[in-house]
């Protein structure tokens, strides 16, 4: 049994970097992001993305592996149409903001500790959002039973948590990679180009939309 754990942890960060780009996960994560931010801010709404729902697998895991706890059956069912509405209010949102135009940014203060920069008219810490939804996605779907499945040849609980702390680095790091690309990517087009930068925004928050659509119609 030994000799199958690194095979096992090697899949489990493997299912990682496969499972963060689920266009779920993708087309959430595209929306949720500033498109001023450039590369650091989309990097960093990523990150708060992937380690929400880390979280939430990691704390399945521990029910389920170190607890003996079984997760209630409808958990996984009203987490993904949760998904479905969130999905359909990013993108929503998202044209809002094309249409309406971009609110200004403000710097927002913490005493003498120092400052930054939000947008005007949102809560100084909505960034929040990208940990809040991947807590969501992590509960939601396949999502669990994806990385769970794999337990069953564990040869101990806590290599069974390895296996889930490994994938959720491999969701983490192919986040990464994305919202890295993209927020670059929408970052110079807005300076070069900025009629296909808003075309593509738009096109990312129909396909959200037409995806929560489809989740709450039962066809995915």
């Amino acid at each position: 049994m030994l000799t199958q754990t690194p095979t096992l942890l090697a899949m489990g960060f493997g299912l990682g970097l496969l499972h963060a780009l689920d266009p779920d996960h993708v087309l959430a994560v595209a929306n949720l992001n500033d498109a001023r931010a450039g590369r650091r801010g989309s990097l960093a709404f990523s990150a708060r993305w992937a380690l929400g729902h880390g979280a939430a697998l990691m704390g399945i895991g521990a029910l389920v592996l170190l607890a003996g706890l079984a997760v209630p059956t409808g958990l996984s069912a009203w987490a993904e149409y949760l998904v479905a509405f969130v999905l359909i209010g990013l993108g929503l949102s998202a044209l809002w903001t094309l249409w309406a135009g971009e609110a200004p940014l403000r710097l927002h203060r913490h005493g003498a500790n120092g400052a930054h920069l939000h947008v005007a008219g949102l809560p100084a810490h909505h960034g929040r959002r990208a940990l809040l939804v991947g807590l969501l996605h992590g509960t939601a779907g396949s999502a669990s039973l994806l990385a769970l499945a794999p337990l069953a040849t564990a040869a101990s609980p806590w290599i069974g948590m390895a296996y889930l702390l490994l994938f959720g680095a491999g969701v983490l790091i192919a986040m990464l990679a994305f919202g890295g690309l993209l927020g670059a990517g929408l970052q110079r087009l807005r300076h070069g180009v900025p009629s296909i930068a808003n075309g593509l925004r738009a096109a990312l928050a129909l396909a959200a939309m037409a995806l929560g659509i489809a989740l709450l119609r039962g066809g995915i």
